[in-house]
């Protein structure tokens, strides 16, 4: 796809990898909108791109991902504004085990990512009066292999994957003129995966030294790594079913081979 002049919504966009994907569209030459619940970083996040980007190539609107109407707002809002909507990155995320957070992490990084998707194949439609153009949902590394110490962030983000290619299977996914990607990151330099990590301090020396063996091994990527692979991943002529891993210590992997045509599975 061709970035110059597309519409783009990231979300959870006001910092870390959400951050870093729209300053690579803004960069391309595309509008983006990023939506957050986090209203001060995000509104002083535009101002520092309305001073480097220009007026007017970037908005933010607070958004809770896992509440329909906020979401759906967000997206009438970006067609009223922009004129329409290219692409949808999925990209709002948290990581919670405990009994008081896992399912908050279940809500946002599963049932977001599908509360997102389905606007998007709702207004993005050709069929129905969109534009078509590509979903990314931001999945995990962890959504490829097991991860012992993070069972529900490792489930959910399993989920996307599944629910990303399931998706682009679709035969009708050809004659809406949308594709549906999922982009794998392993451990990024970011706030909320030093806030993890900080976290696992609390465990057991025994688990706490196999994660630290797992995390020296995997190593820590920065932030343009991911994005490098995210802007890769969106600028294929043929993303449908994709599904990229990210990671320091491979760089860019396509896990499967990329496929407009739908495959059919025998269970």
């Amino acid at each position: 796809m061709k970035l110059l002049g597309k519409v783009a919504i990231v979300t959870g966009g006001a910092q870390g990898l959400g951050r870093g994907f729209a300053e690579g569209l803004l960069r391309k030459g595309a509008k983006v909108c990023i939506c957050d619940i986090n209203s001060a970083t995000g509104l002083a996040t535009i101002g520092s791109w309305n001073k480097e980007f220009g007026a007017g190539k970037s908005m933010f609107l607070k958004c809770d991902v896992t509440n329909h109407d906020q979401f759906e707002g967000v997206m009438k809002k970006v067609i009223k504004e922009f004129g329409g909507v290219d692409i949808l990155v999925n990209n709002a995320g948290v990581n919670g085990e405990e009994p008081d957070t896992w399912r908050r992490t279940i809500q946002i990084n599963m049932i977001g990512v599908i509360e997102g998707t389905m606007l998007a194949s709702t207004y993005m439609d050709k069929t129905a009066g969109g534009r078509g153009g590509l979903v990314v949902n931001i999945a995990s590394t962890a959504g490829l292999t097991p991860i012992f110490y993070a069972p529900v962030y490792a489930g959910s983000k399993y989920g996307v994957v599944g629910y990303t290619r399931s998706m682009a299977a679709n035969p009708s996914a050809r004659e809406t003129g949308i594709s549906y990607a999922a982009l794998c990151p392993a451990f990024t330099n970011t706030q909320l995966f030093n806030k993890t990590h900080s976290a696992q301090k609390e465990i057991k020396d025994e688990i706490l030294n196999q994660v630290s063996k797992v995390v020296t091994d995997t190593g820590i990527q920065t932030v343009a790594d991911v994005v490098n692979g995210f802007l890769l991943l969106v600028e294929a002529d043929s993303n449908n079913g994709t599904v990229m891993a990210v990671s320091k210590q491979k760089g860019i992997q396509y896990i499967n081979k990329r496929r407009r045509k739908p495959q059919t599975n025998k269970l």
